[in-house]
């Protein structure tokens, strides 16, 4: 920041004197030529000091106070134009105070030349032993995060990712600190190398040290009463109060951390919220929630994840230290004091609960619950397909979305049902197939990497994923196919513009990258584009990514055409009339049927065991109404209205996409 500034005449030294300020050379105080040296009072300057206009005033709990300069001591600093600076218990030195900032109540404001604040630390994320070490940067994605922790296979590609994040980290290398524009910082304690960035509010903090905290004008960043966080970076739109402890920390746009919560070697992405608990080397994709005392989460991978109360993990056998991590993918839950010894893997969207003394590996199958049963580990698959649950976080997370900065770094596909879900239970099927082969007794209890089920579970998962792989394959060929007909009549056209123009030579295999769906030939592709030097820069890898993203639609249907031609031998760019008909036909009846199955369990929630609680010491009549005032009737449920109009919604497009295939010419 440049300020047009001239140094002191005699008068205004004698003024500034008058008024209670010293300095240690007067000759090194310069003040713009409109500075309103009334406003300078009780200040002592130490070596080079530019003050801008300070005229304005801010407005503080209700007060509108003047700016300028109060009860402070200021060394080495530029001071904007409009900016209040009121009592300072030591001082504020090396620092550049954007325009309108407020400074008040603060202990210490200081910053060392050279400090890179907080850029470039390494994070023993997801596994404690480390190996795994994730570096902070202003810029960081939870896509980079993610193979920077997770792909150490390739030696070149890690050794030069590392590289880029070093160049990146040390472009914030600076000699003085910056408080931006319009920031305010008040009644906090010590603040040592920590950049502000513009708008960001911090209030109350207690200790701040070696850190960024990044904002913008569209989302401010804010830090709040009791928090000390020590080698960390806050991104913008970042909420972190109520006495947060963060020992090297990144904390992503969106997301919210306070109620005492401690984090340390962690990192919380996009709209993740963390309250209570604690966290130890977790790489927390977005979505993550954990809300309960006593929750700990620890050397983990999760996205979209729901930590119950007191969900617990334990990552060491007291031999060899702490070097285990767990996996839980997408989507997954974990209930009321759940216990996971690592290590784990489980399947997208399976839900875990009770305590499990044996390491898990079951990413194959997706959609389970895995219970606990006198002290056995049971998996029974694909169960959640069923639940009512899954309805309502396809439909709460991008609702929830709050991030408002002008880029969102994370890249975020939403959708439950995926290549990535789809396969996994494809899989999963084919395994649950296998281990029926000759088992004819449903009580018979099987072993399967780590958990047990019994036949009658094995089937119930054999038929759930088999619906649920049924809807969506058929369904997706069917939108696909309805769009083709609203734009030609003709079949042979609309069906030859169904072929893949993915240019993927394997669309099977799938991955979640910290909330982006992604076929492994595309992160491959990246992998060695950038170990061999095609992928020069920071922003050029960020920009590989967001090829990805917006791939993503063309390579799903590159899949759902590949998967639907192993399923159903037919091709969808080459089938008749008659079969599109069978596929519209299938699609209807795994999607009614699945429905189904979820009204039937949304029926639990308001069933007589639900109502229990409600209408106290009266009568049952009056205990349903009570209920029914406070959580509304299946009929007015907005979860299951959507239930019940999307089997409208699902006639209505079987009517119409049929006679669009029986009037359209050849």
């Amino acid at each position: 920041m440049a300020l047009a500034t001239t140094h002191l005449t005699k008068a205004q030294v004698t003024q500034l004197v008058r008024q209670g300020c010293t300095a240690e050379d007067w000759r090194s105080v310069a003040v713009t030529r409109r500075a309103d040296l009334g406003r300078i009072r009780d200040v002592h300057f130490y070596g080079s000091v530019q003050i801008g206009n300070l005229a304005g005033t801010h407005s503080l709990e209700g007060v509108e106070l003047p700016s300028g300069l109060y009860n402070a001591s200021i060394a080495d600093s530029t001071i904007g134009d409009q900016v209040r600076i009121a009592n300072i218990g030591s001082v504020i030195s090396n620092y550049v105070i954007g325009e309108g900032a407020l400074i008040q109540d603060v202990a210490s404001l200081v910053a060392e030349p050279g400090g890179t604040f907080g850029n470039g630390i390494v994070l023993d994320a997801i596994n404690e032993g480390g190996g795994r070490g994730i570096r902070m940067i202003n810029e960081l994605t939870s896509q980079v995060a993610y193979v920077q922790g997770v792909l150490r296979h390739h030696p070149e590609f890690s050794r030069r990712l590392d590289a880029l994040i070093d160049s990146q980290a040390q472009s914030a290398r600076a000699d003085k600190g910056q408080v931006g524009a319009r920031a305010r910082v008040l009644h906090c304690g010590p603040i040592h190398n920590v950049a502000v960035g513009p708008y960001a509010n911090i209030h109350g903090a207690r200790l701040l040290e070696n850190g960024t905290v990044n904002s913008c004008a569209e989302h401010a960043t804010e830090v709040g009463d009791g928090v000390q966080a020590r080698w960390f970076i806050l991104a913008e739109g970042a909420c972190v109060e109520g006495g947060a402890v963060l020992e090297r920390a990144f904390i992503g746009q969106g997301a919210k951390i306070g109620k005492q919560f401690s984090a340390n070697d962690s990192l919380f992405f996009a709209n993740c919220e963390a309250y209570h608990g604690e966290a130890a080397s977790v790489l927390a994709g977005p979505y993550t929630v954990t809300h309960h005392k006593s929750t700990l989460l620890i050397a983990g991978l999760f996205s979209f994840y729901n930590a119950g109360s007191g969900t617990n993990q334990s990552n060491h056998m007291y031999k060899l230290g702490p070097v285990h991590q767990g996996i839980l993918e997408r989507g997954c839950k974990t209930g009321s004091s759940s216990y996971l010894m690592e290590e784990c893997h489980i399947g997208a969207f399976s839900v875990a609960i009770g305590k499990h003394h044996t390491n898990i590996n079951a990413p194959n199958l997706p959609f389970s619950y895995v219970l606990e049963e006198k002290g056995a580990s049971i998996i029974i698959p694909g169960t959640n397909l069923g639940s009512v649950g899954i309805i309502r976080d396809e439909e709460k997370w991008p609702k929830r979305d709050n991030r408002r900065a002008p880029v969102k770094r994370d890249l975020i596909i939403f959708d439950i049902f995926s290549p990535y879900t789809v396969e996994k239970m494809r899989r999963g099927r084919a395994e649950l197939e296998s281990l029926d082969q000759g088992l004819s007794d449903e009580e018979a209890v099987l072993k399967y990497n780590g958990v047990k089920l019994n036949g009658r579970s094995l089937r119930k998962g054999l038929k759930y994923y088999s619906l649920a792989i049924a809807r969506y394959l058929n369904g997706k060929v069917t939108e696909r196919l309805l769009d083709a007909l609203s734009k030609t009549d003709s079949w042979s056209a609309a069906v030859a513009s169904m072929a893949p123009r993915s240019d993927l030579e394997e669309a099977s295999a799938w991955m979640d990258i910290g909330g982006l769906l992604a076929a492994r030939e595309r992160v491959a592709k990246v992998e060695h584009d950038l170990a061999d030097g095609r992928i020069a820069t920071y922003d050029g890898l960020c920009a590989e990514f967001k090829k990805i993203y917006d791939s993503y639609r063309e390579d799903e249907w590159r899949y759902v055409h590949d998967a639907f031609v192993q399923e159903y031998k037919v091709r969808p760019d080459m089938m008749t009339k008659e079969l599109a008909t069978a596929a519209v036909d299938e699609w209807e009846r795994a999607s009614e049927s699945l429905r189904g199955i979820i009204l039937e369990d949304s029926e639990k929630e308001f069933g007589a065991s639900a109502r229990i609680g409600f209408g106290v010491d009266q009568s049952e009549e009056t205990a349903r109404r009570d209920f029914e005032a406070v959580r509304g009737t299946i009929d007015t449920n907005s979860v299951v209205l959507k239930l019940s109009a999307e089997g409208d919604a699902l006639r209505r497009r079987k009517e119409h996409l049929k006679a669009a295939i029986l009037s359209s010419r050849p």
